[in-house]
């Protein structure tokens, strides 16, 4: 009886123990979660008092007047990533992105101008993982965007060219360690996305943007290695891939985060699959195939099977998931996503991992990942 009365109370205290203990990791959890969508919505969040142009389904982009500005939005910005390579067949992968954001909806000038930019920029090779990363306020000149002709500029980094619209084009950006000028020429056609570029993101929450692919351009210039005491110019050519999007609403109430995988499924096919993450709501996950004539294939959520299959740890106690499975049945699209390197965890604004990756299965290609919110 005794031996009897020591067993039960062993389990009472047994089971006492696996459930603090499920408490404490469901707690955590919970705490992770809320401080991401604390963070992000404390950056980028937006507030009852602002007014901005609403971002809605029967506004279409249209080309090429969206390559203008659009101030009367809360946000926009472009972004390349360029798969490039030298004589001695190295590769370089480089990944740019100009931001703006208004912190309100006033019109003013000189330091009140309530436009904020944010350019950054990162470069993964043999060399390492390089990245800079550059801020200002508008109004008073040291960045900004013209349309005739177009620029963006943040610094001395730009993106210019001799038309009003921004191809071809020419990027130059000069960090510490390295320095890029590369001409940009469009071999495709400028894409809008989604419902011409219309763009939700979630099925039952106002959550939506325009958004602008540019997946098939030509890249030449030189790559200047400032690690070396030489600083070894280097000559590099390849594909880039430019996109563009702008709205009124970045992040949204309980927004965690998204994954964004860009693959080439051919030379004249690209693969768009992205996923936003939020704290209450499933995910949404969207995809968008894409020609270089422009033809675009928009596949429902309903018909693409996204899942994470293994994490990576990075200190301290970040996890995030670099080995993924994409499947899209009725574009006969089954293949596995493995990230090619482990340390492109890069510590920006919001902090993100990015970088190649390759698949197997039934494409065997390279592409670029970006995950955020982890």
């Amino acid at each position: 009886m005794n031996r009897t009365f020591k067993f039960a109370a062993l389990g009472i205290v047994l089971s006492a123990f696996v459930g603090v203990l499920i408490w404490y990791i469901q707690s955590v959890k919970h705490t992770e979660e809320r401080e991401k969508v604390s963070h992000i919505e404390h950056l980028f969040g937006s507030e009852t008092l602002k007014v901005f142009e609403p971002v809605l389904p029967n506004t279409h982009a249209e080309l090429p007047r969206d390559f203008d500005f659009h101030p009367e939005y809360q946000h926009e910005w472009w972004q390349l990533v360029a798969e490039l390579t030298d004589p001695y067949g190295q590769t370089y992968w480089l990944r740019w992105r100009f931001f703006r954001y208004a912190s309100d909806d006033r019109i003013a000038t000189g330091w009140d101008n309530p436009q904020i930019y944010i350019s950054n920029v990162v470069l993964n090779s043999h060399l390492g993982s390089l990245t800079d990363q550059r801020f200002s306020r508008g109004g008073i000149g040291q960045a900004g965007g013209l349309s005739r002709p177009f620029r963006v500029w943040i610094d001395e980094w730009s993106w210019r060219s001799l038309s009003e619209t921004p191809f071809p084009g020419k990027l130059s950006i000069s960090t510490d360690d390295f320095s890029v000028d590369l001409l940009m020429m469009n071999k495709g056609q400028a894409t809008p996305i989604g419902d011409r570029g219309y763009h939700k993101k979630h099925d039952f929450l106002p959550r939506a943007s325009f958004n602008v692919e540019i997946p098939f351009l030509s890249l030449s210039g030189v790559l200047m290695n400032k690690l070396s005491s030489q600083h070894i110019a280097i000559p590099v050519t390849g594909k880039g891939w430019m996109a563009k999007e702008w709205g009124s609403e970045l992040v949204g109430t309980h927004y965690i985060g998204e994954d964004n995988f860009m693959f080439r499924l051919s030379e004249d096919k690209v693969l768009l699959v992205t996923q936003y993450r939020y704290e209450t709501n499933l995910p949404y996950v969207s995809a968008t195939i894409i020609s270089d004539g422009g033809e675009v294939t928009n596949i429902a959520s309903k018909d693409i099977k996204l899942e994470p299959l293994s994490t990576t740890f990075f200190a301290p106690g970040k996890r995030i998931p670099l080995r993924w499975h994409i499947e899209i049945p009725t574009q006969h699209i089954d293949i596995i996503v493995s990230a090619d390197r482990k340390d492109n965890r890069v510590n920006f604004v919001l902090p993100q991992w990015q970088g190649e990756a390759t698949t197997r299965g039934s494409h065997l290609v390279n592409g670029y990942i970006q995950l955020s919110g982890y």
